[in-house]
């Protein structure tokens, strides 16, 4: 079985402040790029015109991302929740209950995406609420910033799109709307690690 998600996306930068409530921490659990080991996917992020921003394939479970979100092309492998470029350590990610946490070598964590029934926030740290993901019921997905629109995930005919607080449209997926490609409006998160958050956050779907 393979599932295939397909972005054409214009990428901006957005700058804010967010807050939020707080919601209990889970245990770990296994990492769900193990649990899906009979379950490739491919994610391709294109810019305009037509060249690749970003590109991710998982095979029996290691991950490869190829990503210019950061304006040059890098390569980064992931095998067993450890995430690398040139071999050096960008991030391990730990899968839990409630979400996925993105760790340096020494246990810190980074960025943190923590998932209930009703809201996705993304957090710098443990405890610094950067963006919150809100769900409606018609398929849309809100990204806010405190109290700051910074633009939404909703569906389309084909699929879902990805637009500004403009209403400008960034780009489209071929895939329902979810929460990974919301992650692209996330322009604070460092581009390797706004890469690999959507790339985890895929096999969450």
């Amino acid at each position: 079985m393979k599932r295939l998600l397909q972005v054409t996306v214009a990428l901006v930068v957005v700058a804010g402040c967010g807050n939020g409530g707080q919601l209990p921490a889970s245990a770990p659990v296994a990492p769900s790029e193990s649990s899906a080991v009979a379950m490739p996917a491919f994610l391709r992020v294109s810019g305009r015109p037509t060249s690749s921003m970003m590109a991710v394939v998982w095979r029996n479970g290691v991950a490869t991302i190829t990503s210019r979100l950061g304006g040059r092309k890098v390569t980064i492998a992931g095998k067993a929740g450890r995430y690398t470029r040139n071999g050096r350590l960008l991030a391990v990610v730990r899968n839990y209950r409630d979400g996925v946490r993105l760790k340096n070598a020494t246990g810190a964590t980074l960025w943190r995406a923590r998932i209930s029934r009703t809201q996705v926030q993304i957090l710098r740290g443990e405890t610094e609420i950067r963006y919150v993901f809100r769900p409606y019921g018609d398929d849309r997905i809100l990204v806010r910033q405190g109290t700051l629109l910074v633009g939404s995930v909703r569906a389309v005919e084909n699929g879902a799109e990805l637009v500004n607080a403009g209403g400008v449209r960034l780009g489209t997926s071929s895939s329902r709307p979810g929460n990974d490609m919301a992650v692209l409006l996330c322009a604070e998160i460092p581009p390797d690690l706004r890469a690999i958050l959507t790339a985890v956050l895929i096999r969450r779907r």
